[in-house]
């Protein structure tokens, strides 16, 4: 069972953005450097204050994973052997929240955006299937964007809402039909919250 693993990170009070992103990108880029059987799918930050708080998130895929990886990652971290890029990045971050979903749709890394991301719940007695069934024929319907995740949460290991979908655009006028398609709309998803996001370094603050 494949393993989706999303840190909602902060940048801690008083620490520059250069020493941030330094640290951060430095810490990201070890681990998945370090640890091939983790691959790093997004690294980003919301842009012109669009999208909730913490105002960064990771994404990281484990194909082969599931939840027996957290054990991993528990030894890992107990036996010291991640520090050298771990201390500096919790020197500089916090990891505010963080959640365990499964993959509904094959994940897409992508380095570059923007990035559009819809937060969004289940009807009543929806079903993963309808989930995917829906956001399959939007995928289709919006050629020009990419659907880089679609991910639902394990049982409830992880914040509301339940469901994360983020969307690769061209530019951000390519957004203009999507971000507004969702409105009213009530089944089998409802969108709880959306934001504009940028790969951390190119976002505006």
């Amino acid at each position: 069972m494949a393993l989706v693993y999303i840190e909602y990170i902060s940048r801690r009070p008083g620490v520059s953005t250069e020493a941030f992103y330094f640290a951060t990108g430095r810490g990201q880029a070890g681990w998945a450097g370090e640890y091939a059987e983790d691959v790093m799918l997004l690294n980003i930050g919301r842009t012109f204050r669009t999208g909730p708080e913490p105002e960064y998130m990771t994404v990281w895929y484990t194909p082969e994973g599931g939840l027996a990886r957290i054990g991993d990652w528990d030894r890992i971290f107990k036996s010291g052997e991640a520090a050298d890029f771990e201390e500096p990045f919790k020197l500089a971050a916090r990891i505010e929240k963080a959640g365990c979903y499964e993959p509904l749709l094959e994940p897409v890394a992508a380095a570059k955006g923007p990035f559009y991301a819809e937060y969004v719940d289940f009807a009543p007695g929806a079903t993963r299937d309808d989930a995917r069934a829906l956001y399959e024929e939007r995928r289709a319907r919006h050629g020009e964007l990419e659907l880089c995740l679609l991910a639902d949460r394990i049982g409830k290991l992880g914040p509301e809402p339940r469901c994360l979908a983020v969307w690769r655009a061209p530019g951000f006028g390519a957004l203009e039909a999507i971000a507004r398609e969702l409105d009213g709309v009530e089944s089998p998803i409802r969108l709880v919250e959306a934001g504009l996001y940028e790969a951390i370094g190119e976002e505006i603050l």
